[in-house]
């Protein structure tokens, strides 16, 4: 030790101070803060003392800050009061050798551990305040009369080092070369220890002040390993521990070991531990420094086992108390605060490292614990550790709650008497509309989703705000940017956030299932998902009556990678593999659904395959007769989709008609400049200036429709238009379906696929179909948007109908499990019901099975279940009950209200006090009329689900109408409430 740097435990938040040791200059310095504004630190020397020879050891007194006690070379300590004169005390040893470690106590004792001497004791105790006059006394000299101390121990035993407890000053922890740790007991008047610890870390010892159940200490020089030791782990002195008997085998090691904590690589020389401190004013924070200037604070928690029984029934064998301490800590975080000084990325000269710390007693600014720091060159700073992110709890509701959990350190900056850092901040926040069902997404996502699908199919808004490099974004691009909150110009507020978080909710809220029409209505913020689930619309209009059934196979939801290539699911064509006819007869499957759906010829192009090309094409929503495309073309132009309306004439090579939907009364004049250049490209008039203007036309057009028009107008080559990404992945497709030869088509097919899969984009849905390959591609999509609500929706029309595949169960479980998180016990029976219904094929069993029963009523008496259900079992009537027949009294005018079993009532209702249960009006021996359905809704049984209390379901209306409590006397039960959002 060179130098050190100590700080005032009775530093407070009006006034802190802290001391400089110089050991080779034999000087002290106590200095006061003037300023810290969280970056510099300026202080003020209230005294300095500099007539100490060169010492080894020393300490400040926590009780008077003006005394220090040093360590000499020669054994000898001297205790000095550094804001006199005076030369101080001296305690000479009996036998010169060097002084390893002085300490002080909270009540004036001062102990000084020495180095190894034959018959002669290491560790020596004094009483300094039955000194003090003298130290106090200016005219006192340095007398060197052998001072003999108020208790010794350690006799021929090296002491390297000593602490004293804060809160038990009469406790001593003492580190023994070559022996361990040992706690001496001052109290007690003999003059052995009271406990042991088997260890070669015995240096720097230092005691947690907040926690003192836990030390610390530092292994042998160029052994880098820090021990934390539990006191309540040690073993008693005695004479069976004494010395390395095979008793101490039986002793538990230390509670957390670090092992080279400052060596990053095994290139990396070890560094000694100059320093080691526990936090003064928050536990379980210890810091290291080594000799390189490496500075780290470790983090430990407690972390407490309930195994109660196992720690009463472990027992010492000879003093009846426990051995073992449940209550165990661990790591939870390691601060690096500063890197060594050769670091090759963070290090810095040699004479700016630290070289000596100390942790304060108050917090920084940023009310975390500080230590100050002393660096190579004597300057003098603060270093915070950073404060752990807060709490937070995100409900399944949408709300989000923070709790910023304050420390009770006091703060090193000056404030006012009103502590900010003493309360517990806990905010709640909720999505921006209060949680109700409204939009979509939050404004600003809702905005840039609006503004995306205007780019989609509004030719006259030619802004190039989402240009990149001259051209605008891929249609997968821009999906993934909707919902994308991190480019620079996303700045959502936590509100907007959390509505973001419950879009799913209020997707399922407003009757996202399975109707694709009302989910295309729902999905106005999202036209990607809005193009899936017209894909699956149409797929399921071609599925019904068996449509998509042909012979031998049947193609519903199929994709057009599956159809082109001859690839049928394996679940669907188990036998595929071992079927040398497959080929001829997936062609004639094919072949008779081109029949059966009579679709229209290909004439585009000359292929080998044109039936697939055909049923490719039927399943995109393309290859349409021209009666089906001037239709589509006049539905898109009346809704204001000229552009979307032209681009699919001509994909159908019908430049006539896309001439005619570019020029109707709605159009705009830029619509009327893409006729003009639709229709000099009919009529094959094409020249250099041409060209230029085209490129110039097409310059900043965000439109795809419309880039994908002047892209063949420029052009004539469809290879062109396939380049622009921007246009939907389906027409990009049929386009390819219709204009590419049949190599350039399996290539453009396998390498979207494979594409989409990989980035799950939701578009790919056409190539992939609803089939085995789809499921790669939505856990892709999941991942990426966290959207398992479509994914689970989609696949339920074809799993496990059509195939089935565990990560899809497993997501339907998930979902239905969010559905009960939420409350949405209706939408989740809605979804139970309707999905379980898909997985029917047309004259089979479903093969989803119906999810188990969850409420059963049971008879009081017999515990049966009340149903009549006959798989339940027949009937008994007991005889024992008053030993009369039961049946007999009833009759069978009473079935309904009795137990089928045991034939006792069922209970009460609680308003009413009349019997629960319904007389069945088909029942043999009952007069009374049909009731009607309003009269059956109002007899059924009616549970509370928090107190258990029965009514009939008419009877609960009508109370809690008017009454909030159950009508039980004396149940506070709030039935009201236990069920609100389960519709």
């Amino acid at each position: 030790m060179e130098t050190a740097i100590r700080w005032s435990s009775n530093s407070t938040a009006s006034e802190q101070r802290f001391l400089i040791a110089e050991a080779n200059a034999g000087s002290f310095k106590r200095c006061k803060v003037e300023a810290y504004d969280g970056q510099n630190l300026q202080h003020e020397t209230l005294s300095t003392y500099d007539k100490i020879p060169r010492f080894s050891a020393f300490d400040w007194a926590p009780s008077d800050e003006s005394l220090v006690a040093v360590g000499l070379w020669s054994g000898e300590v001297s205790v000095y009061r550094i804001d006199k004169t005076s030369s101080g005390i001296s305690l000479p040893a009996k036998h010169q050798r060097n002084c390893n470690a002085v300490a002080f106590s909270r009540t004036g004792l001062l102990a000084a551990g020495l180095e190894r001497v034959r018959n002669d004791f290491c560790l020596n105790i004094w009483d300094v305040s039955q000194r003090h006059t003298a130290v106090s006394s200016p005219g006192a000299g340095s007398a060197r009369t052998l001072v003999e101390p108020y208790r010794k121990f350690a006799s021929s035993e090296a002491i390297s080092s000593i602490k004293f407890s804060a809160n038990q000053p009469e406790v001593l922890i003492a580190g023994i070369k070559g022996i361990g740790v040992r706690i001496y007991d001052l109290r007690e008047n003999v003059g052995t220890p009271s406990l042991q610890f088997q260890t070669s870390s015995v240096h720097n010892i230092a005691i947690d002040p907040l926690d003192e159940n836990y030390f610390a200490c530092v292994g042998m020089p160029k052994e880098t390993i820090i021990q934390i030791w539990d006191c309540r782990s040690g073993l008693p002195y005695t004479a069976a521990t004494i010395g390395s008997g095979s008793d101490l085998n039986t002793q538990e090691g230390p509670v957390v070991e670090y092992r080279d904590p400052f060596r990053t690589s095994k290139l990396d020389a070890r560094a000694d531990v100059w320093s080691l401190r526990y936090c003064k004013g928050k536990s379980g924070f210890l810091g290291a420094l080594a000799s390189n200037g490496d500075f780290k604070v470790f983090e430990t928690k407690h972390e407490y086992s309930s195994l109660t029984e196992q720690y009463k029934a472990r027992q010492h064998p000879d003093f009846d108390i426990p051995i073992s301490n449940e209550q165990s800590i661990l790591t939870k975080h390691i601060h690096h605060i500063e890197h060594a000084y050769h670091d090759n990325r963070k290090g810095r000269r040699e004479n700016e490292r630290i070289v000596a710390f100390d942790f304060t007693n108050l917090a920084g600014s940023k009310g975390t614990p500080c230590a100050i720091i002393l660096r190579g060159d004597k300057s003098i700073n603060i270093i915070e550790l950073n404060r752990a992110p807060s709490a937070l709890a995100v409900s399944a509701l949408g709300s989000l709650v923070v709790g910023k959990a304050q420390t009770s350190i006091p703060s090193l900056q000056k404030h006012s008497n009103e502590d900010p850092f003493l309360t517990t901040t806990i905010r709640k926040f909720s999505p921006q509309d209060g949680g109700r069902v409204g939009n979509l997404l939050t404004p600003t996502c809702a905005n840039r989703a609006g503004a995306m699908a205007s780019q989609r199919t509004d030719y006259t808004d030619t802004k190039s705000s989402h240009i990149v490099d001259g051209k605008p974004r891929s249609s997968r691009e821009s999906h993934e940017r909707l919902i994308d909150t991190r480019h620079p110009e996303t700045k959502l507020e936590v509100e907007e956030a959390l509505s973001l978080f419950t879009n799913t909710r209020r997707r399922c809220a407003s009757g996202y299932l399975f109707d694709c029409e009302k989910n295309i209505e729902i999905l106005q913020d999202d036209p990607w998902l809005q193009m899936m689930w017209t894909w699956i619309k149409r797929a399921k209009n071609n599925a019904e009556d068996e449509g998509m059934d042909g012979d031998p196979f049947d193609l519903s939801f199929y994709g057009v990678h599956s159809i082109w290539n001859n690839d049928l699911d394996s679940q669907r064509a188990s036998d595929k593999t071992d079927n040398p006819t497959y080929s001829r007869e997936f062609a004639s499957t094919v072949k008779s659904l081109c029949d059966k759906l009579n679709l229209p010829e290909l004439q585009t192009i000359t292929s080998g395959f044109p039936k697939q090309r055909q049923l490719c094409l039927y399943t995109c929503g393309l290859g349409l007769t021209y009666e089906d495309l001037e239709r589509t073309v006049k539905q898109l132009v009346q809704q204001d989709q000229n552009t979307k309306a032209a681009a699919l004439a001509v994909i159908h090579d019908q430049a006539k008609l896309a001439f005619q939907a570019l020029r109707t009364s709605n159009s705009s004049p830029a619509h009327r400049e893409l006729s003009l250049a639709l229709a000099g490209y009919a009529k094959d008039s094409t020249d250099e200036r041409w060209d230029e203007t085209i490129r110039d036309l097409v310059e900043g057009i965000e439109d795809p429709y419309a880039r994908a028009i002047l892209a063949l107008v420029s052009s004539g080559d469809w290879h062109e238009v396939l380049k622009e990404t921007s246009l939907p992945l389906s027409d990009r497709v049929g386009i390819a379906l219709m204009y590419l030869d049949d190599k350039e088509l399996t290539k453009y097919i396998n390498e979207n696929t494979a594409e989409c899969v990989k980035h799950g984009d939701v578009e790919g849905i056409v190539l992939t179909g609803l089939t085995e390959q789809s499921v790669p591609l939505f856990e892709n999509y999941v991942r990426k948007f966290s959207d398992l609500q479509t994914a689970v929706l989609a696949l339920s029309f074809a799993s496990p109908r059509c195939f089935s595949d565990p990560r899809v169960d497993l997501w339907r479980e998930t979902y239905r499990s969010y559905l009960n998180d939420w409350r949405m016990f209706i939408p989740r029976v809605q979804f139970d019901v309707q999905s379980t219904k898909l997985s029917a094929t047309p004259g089979s069993k479903p093969n989803l099975a119906p999810p188990p029963r969850h409420v059963t009523l049971r008879c009081n008496f017999c515990d049966q279940a009340l149903d009549r259900n006959p798989d339940n079992g027949p009937p008994e009537i007991s005889t024992t009950i008053f030993g009369t027949h039961q049946g007999s009294i009833f009759g069978e005018g009473k079935t309904g209200t009795v137990c089928p079993r045991c034939g006792r009532h069922l209970p009460r209702c609680v308003v009413c006090m009349h019997w629960l249960g319904m007389p069945d009006p088909h029942s043999r021996g009952s007069v009374a009329a049909a009731p009607s359905r309003k009269d059956q809704m109002s007899k059924f049984v009616s549970v509370c689900r928090s107190c258990w209390h029965m009514s009939h379901s008419g009877h609960a209306e009508e109370w809690f109408a008017g009454h909030d409590v159950c009508p039980v006397p004396y149940c506070k039960c709030r039935c009201v409430e236990v069920d609100v959002g389960a519709g």
